[in-house]
């Protein structure tokens, strides 16, 4: 029997993103149609581009408004600023924070575009499959400097929003983390579905949690090999 279970694929170097890309691609091709147990390797998401944001924007989810096209514009909140971020990178890496009028000048299709929004934190909901762990917050914001996350204890609604997008990935063996922005008013919107290598930042919820998180993970990958 063998299980390819994948966590931290992640390269160093940031010259490097495209590569990673790449192999993850290469990698899930290769496992496609051959009779092996793939851990975080049947995801919608993670060995995609961002061009899901912009998909998931114009069919009305709470996501950070998308979109990779200039004639598109009007579809956006008014701004100033806009930030530009590649479709291909992880960890706010290559983005590009620019005025209105530098758009035409700026944007090629490498790109997705959204507006520049006023936050107050960043929440990651963590999922083994589509089901809930734990939730951390991190505040005010994981760029430029990532602070260290707390324990976010989440209400109703923001569990089932966040669930909503879990669901998408209802075939997902594996562990998902889904982010959010909270804005001022306290509305949190989609900033990513992260499926393949999410980090977990276990070392900073409480025993109880880690040690249940651990219990369900180990769970969830022999079942999946048991009943294949």
């Amino acid at each position: 029997m063998i299980v390819i279970v994948v966590r931290n694929a992640w390269y160093s170097d940031e010259r490097q993103i495209k590569d990673y890309y790449i192999d993850i691609r290469k990698l899930y091709n290769r496992l496609e149609n051959k009779d092996i147990y793939r851990v975080n390797l049947n995801g919608n998401f993670g060995t995609s581009n961002k061009n899901y944001l912009m998909d998931l924007y114009s069919k009305g989810y709470s996501v950070i408004p998308s979109i990779d096209n200039l004639n598109d514009l009007d579809k956006l909140p008014v701004s100033n600023k806009y930030l530009l971020k590649p479709k291909e990178s992880y960890c706010g890496v290559g983005i590009v924070e620019v005025s209105k009028n530098e758009l035409n000048s700026k944007v090629n299709d490498e790109y997705i575009i959204q507006p520049v929004m006023s936050f107050i934190a960043e929440i990651q909901f963590y999922f083994i499959g589509t089901q809930f762990q734990y939730a951390l917050e991190f505040k005010p914001s994981k760029v430029p400097v990532c602070p260290e996350p707390i324990e976010y204890m989440c209400n109703s609604n923001e569990l089932e929003l966040a669930r909503s997008f879990a669901n998408l990935n209802n075939q997902l063996i594996g562990v998902q983390r889904v982010d959010f922005i909270k804005l001022e008013g306290g509305e949190l919107l989609l900033s990513e579905i992260e499926d393949t290598t999410p980090r977990l930042d276990l070392k900073v919820v409480s025993k109880n949690i880690r040690k249940q998180f651990l219990y369900n993970y180990k769970n969830m990958v022999y079942n999946y090999a048991k009943n294949k």
